[in-house]
């Protein structure tokens, strides 16, 4: 590792991008993803949403997982938020259920390198492989995946 990221300082400039207003955070740890996205929105002065619990406690979401695509999950996100700023973590069970899906990582990545709307979001997921490797090259200024591991302690 080169010089750590402050992933915090990283989080709150995302509201000040014109566009590629989203970021996502790869994790090693699932069982304590919910808890690091906590304390980095808190730190951040950023909203947090854990998807899983979302969806658990809402029947009608989880009745729609079958059909529930990125572009729904996105415009679910524009409405849940009081700042500027959207910390989402607990987005494995919606990769899961995209897993069967040609285009859904591209898809993904895409409107993660193009999200120009309220709230800004940083996603907290599990490493992925293909996300980890996607040329975001359309704004070369941004960062737009960033390793756990290479971060700055939420201390």
């Amino acid at each position: 590792m080169d010089d750590p990221i402050d992933v915090v300082a990283l989080t709150r400039s995302l509201s000040l991008r014109p566009r590629g207003r989203a970021c996502i955070v790869f994790t090693h740890d699932y069982s304590g993803q919910k808890a690091w996205a906590a304390e980095l929105a808190r730190q951040s002065g950023a909203d947090h949403l854990h998807l899983l619990d979302l969806f658990a406690g809402d029947a009608k979401l989880s009745e729609s997982l079958g059909t529930f695509s990125v572009s729904n999950l996105l415009c679910l996100l524009t409405g849940r938020a009081q700042n500027p700023i959207l910390v989402v973590s607990g987005l494995e069970f919606l990769k899961a259920a995209w897993s069967g899906q040609a285009g859904v990582p591209e898809a993904f990545a895409r409107h993660v390198e193009m999200w120009d709307k309220k709230p800004a979001l940083l996603f907290v997921m599990q490493q992925d492989r293909f996300l980890a490797a996607y040329s975001f090259d359309r704004f070369k200024q941004h960062r737009f995946t960033v390793d756990q591991r290479d971060t700055l302690a939420l201390t």
